[in-house]
């Protein structure tokens, strides 16, 4: 009876041991688990980058010009919608963006949306977005100017484009920018970076050319 006693004696220690051990121990949380995020890449692609610095030799001195904006940041739902009608309509614009705004410099209010479309708005689903975002800017009172993504662009050409989108500017006193051709080139294909490459094989093995760095995914050459 007595080791019977002294069983019970024992392992009731080790129950009061374990609870006093779990009621120390810091609760241990799965950062990986709770934050499952990583940086993404650059905020624009070389294309969008390229013309980023096109906007700002031709209207940066006369507007704000922001990238990447999400679309329900300046656009919302009209007053007097039903709560599930509402919804539904935020639903639609959520999740799109501008690729740029052009704002007014003293009260950054919206002038004017651009959109640079390259080869990717080909595409059946791109075509439905960017007819749906003209029918929402259309409704907003909001401009929205398309833009064809090139390797190089006319300054004064971007200029007029804008500039009556621009109220009450001294555009045309700014320096007037001949052609040019941005630092990085853009695949036409695909929006990658077109980069320098020495040929290895055939007859101008040894020779430089130009071609999209996404090789061999997209076979785009210049000049090819």
């Amino acid at each position: 009876m007595s080791g019977t006693l002294v069983a019970v004696a024992i392992l009731i220690v080790l129950v009061i041991v374990v609870i006093a051990v779990v009621k120390k121990s810091p609760e241990k949380t799965d950062t990986k688990q709770d934050f499952p995020y990583i940086k993404r890449g650059p905020l624009f692609t070389p294309a969008e980058r390229s013309f980023l610095g096109v906007l700002n030799q031709a209207v940066g001195e006369v507007s704000q010009i922001f990238g990447k904006v999400r679309v329900a940041d300046v656009i919302t739902t009209k007053k007097g919608l039903t709560a599930s009608v509402r919804q539904t309509a935020f639903n639609k614009i959520s999740s799109k963006h501008f690729d740029y705004l052009l704002c007014n410099k003293n009260d950054l209010s919206v002038l004017c949306a651009i959109e640079l479309n390259d080869s990717s708005h080909n595409s059946e689903k791109t075509k439905k977005r960017d007819s749906f975002l003209e029918g929402t800017c259309k409704s907003a009172n909001i401009p929205l100017v398309q833009i064809k993504a090139q390797a190089t662009y006319n300054i004064n050409e971007i200029k007029e484009i804008l500039e009556k989108h621009l109220p009450n500017t001294s555009i045309e006193n700014i320096t007037k920018e001949s052609t040019i051709e941005t630092n990085e080139m853009a695949c036409p294909k695909c929006s990658s970076a077109i980069i320098e490459k020495v040929a290895k094989k055939g007859n101008n093995a040894g020779n430089k050319f130009l071609a999209c760095s996404s090789f061999p995914k997209c076979r785009y050459v210049v000049n090819a």
